[in-house]
């Protein structure tokens, strides 16, 4: 995963080349798709990683659900972001 880039987008990217991989005859479970994401994850995720290891039973985690569990600490993160919290002050100055 990029830096920068987005959980839908990266997902995306990831879901492609597994499709690519399954029409070249590769098999592939949640089981691995949903450790691979884990393990690539940027640091800014750790948390939430650390999190769904504790709570859920990742062998039975559908991708589906870590996309969905991922994306909703990035609308979290992105909420509480330091610019956003700037912006609304200078907003509330006016």
């Amino acid at each position: 995963m990029e830096d920068n880039e987005r959980i839908c987008d990266y997902f995306t990217r990831l879901l492609i080349t597994v499709n690519q991989m399954q029409e070249c005859g590769e098999k592939f479970k949640d089981q691995d798709l949903v450790e691979k994401v884990m393990r690539t994850l940027t640091p800014r995720f750790d948390g939430r990683v650390v999190v769904i290891e504790e709570a859920r039973d990742l062998f039975e985690m559908k991708i589906e659900q870590l996309q969905a569990s991922l994306e909703e600490h990035e609308l979290m993160m992105n909420e509480r972001s330091p610019i956003k919290l700037q912006d609304q002050a200078l907003y509330a100055s006016k």
